[in-house]
């Protein structure tokens, strides 16, 4: 294959989505780490400060992922003591998911770094770029979850 079909398929969008993907992670792996975090608890904090004591499934659906994802992430938050977990008071089958003060103490670093990580994303980008782009990046995933709505 010549170099300007290998550059054809590396400008692919599928190809830059998907290298997207990977340095926006690579990135929030490091970022995470300061803050003694993995990549998937943010979700999880930013869900509970927003409605603390949500059960695993209810959690599970808001952030459109497995409940047994979403148990593994819980189990090691807890560890972490970033989250507590408590029998429902009206059904004992039911646990809910409690944000912890030193949870709690970790969201105001971590928006910031949140912000940060997306003014690098966004870097060069005007305003009304950015906001385009969004918009765009909307328009793809729902084209997708149109095409292929069990895809998460």
């Amino acid at each position: 294959m010549s170099t300007p079909e290998k550059m054809k398929i590396f400008d692919s969008i599928g190809s830059l989505l998907a290298r997207l993907g990977r340095a926006h992670r690579n990135l929030l792996r490091s970022e995470m780490h300061e803050l003694g975090l993995c990549g998937g608890q943010p979700p999880v904090l930013f869900a509970l400060n927003e409605r603390d004591g949500m059960s695993n499934s209810e959690m599970a659906a808001l952030l459109e992922i497995t409940p047994a994802t979403l148990t593994n992430k819980v189990k090691r938050m807890e560890k972490a003591q970033l989250v507590i977990r408590r029998r429902d008071s009206q059904d004992e089958r039911v646990s809910r998911i409690y944000l912890t003060e030193k949870g709690k103490g970790l969201l105001d670093d971590l928006r910031v770094t949140m912000k940060g990580i997306e003014d690098v994303l966004l870097e060069g980008f005007s305003e009304s770029q950015a906001q385009v782009f969004k918009e765009n990046l909307q328009q793809v995933v729902k084209n997708i979850e149109q095409h292929f709505p069990a895809a998460d």
